[in-house]
């Protein structure tokens, strides 16, 4: 009883440090090896990396899009465009409807995901795996009761 509930407070810790709760660039330094020692860290960098790491880069929002979800989505496309002129003049740059605001690698960079590839998270989620399994076969080795002679 003890041990699971020892589990579940670790894996907890693992879930709220993996960078889908928190982002690594907003953890506090002290905490940041926990970051690394995640178990949920590595399969959850490469699934994003497979989703919006690809090449030639994927536009997710564009032009209008940015209003979507937010008070303004309610109004009407032709002000949105207004909108956007608008922004183009004070930004001094060129943004209309068909102008690419978010790519994948936008959501990457935003979620702190930029160490390690799509595959070097694969080989390091199967590393931990054979870890435990070793773990295992040495808590059966040296923890079992029936030993054969």
């Amino acid at each position: 009883m003890l041990g699971f509930t020892v589990v579940v407070a670790i894996l907890a810790y693992f879930l709220l440090f993996s960078g889908f709760f928190i982002s690594r660039n907003r953890m506090p330094l002290y905490w940041i090896w926990f970051h690394y020692m995640s178990l949920v860290k590595y399969p959850y960098e490469g699934v994003l990396q497979n989703e919006f790491g690809m090449e030639p880069p994927r536009c997710f929002v564009k032009g209008t899009q940015m209003f979507d979800n937010t008070p303004l989505g309610e109004v009407t496309t032709s002000l949105k465009v207004e909108l956007l002129k608008s922004m183009s003049k004070i930004l001094k740059m060129s943004i209309n409807s068909e102008t690419c605001v978010t790519t994948g690698a936008d959501i990457l960079r935003q979620q702190g995901i930029t160490q390690l590839d799509k595959w070097s998270c694969f080989w390091v989620t199967v590393a931990w795996g054979f870890f435990f399994r070793f773990l295992f076969y040495l808590a059966l080795v040296f923890g079992s009761k029936n030993k054969r002679s």
